[in-house]
């Protein structure tokens, strides 16, 4: 089952989606990716650069963490390596617990935003980042479980710059791409969520 969460900054997004990963299963997985890269601590000077190192042993060092009533969490960064480590959690879970396990991707736009600031304008960013945000969704849309993704919706308007272009209309096809494979999207406002397809779960 697929539920998107979108809204404005600020609007509750994040904790909605956990609340719901933790009423809808028993344990979860959080893929954390911050909306915005850390340029001032990338001693590289490459925009946006994030570690791909966590694809084969994904879970070998990761942080788990109790949520309410003692429900499990698994925190992972969401890298360049998020669809292969998604892959491989599917593929090596026990099948059994997919009905209980919940995924919460926090979020799709901050993990597209990295991916496009990793290159400078005219160097083909945008193809290469339609092919990873392609296998990202593959990933997401294969999992087995509920899968829980929190986004932004594309601005309105035209933009100048070549990489925000690139971003918003990867973002746009990403949401429109993960909106008709959805059960249920949720727009958040003044933390208060309403279902704006689907029934609210």
């Amino acid at each position: 089952m697929l539920l998107l969460v979108t809204g404005g900054t600020g609007s509750g997004k994040s904790a909605y989606a956990r609340q719901l990963a933790e009423s809808l299963g028993r344990e979860a997985i959080g893929f954390n990716c911050p909306a915005w890269p850390q340029i001032d601590a990338n001693p590289a000077g490459k925009a946006g650069a994030v570690s791909n190192t966590l694809a084969a042993d994904a879970f070998a060092d990761v942080k788990h963490a109790s949520g309410r009533h003692g429900f499990a969490w698994t925190e992972l960064p969401a890298d360049g390596s998020c669809a292969q480590t998604l892959t491989r959690v599917n593929l090596d879970s026990n099948p059994y617990r997919a009905e209980r396990r919940a995924l919460v991707l926090d979020s799709l736009s901050g993990w597209l935003r990295h991916r496009v600031l990793e290159d400078r304008p005219g160097e083909g960013e945008e193809e290469r980042v339609s092919a990873e945000a392609g296998k990202l969704l593959g990933a997401l849309l294969a999992f087995e479980g509920v899968v829980i993704v929190v986004t932004e919706e594309a601005t309105a308007g035209l933009a100048s710059e070549p990489r925000e272009r690139a971003f918003i209309k990867l973002l746009a096809e990403s949401n429109r791409r993960l909106a008709a494979a959805s059960h249920t999207i949720y727009r958040l406002s003044f933390g208060i969520a309403e279902a704006i397809r689907g029934e609210r779960i």
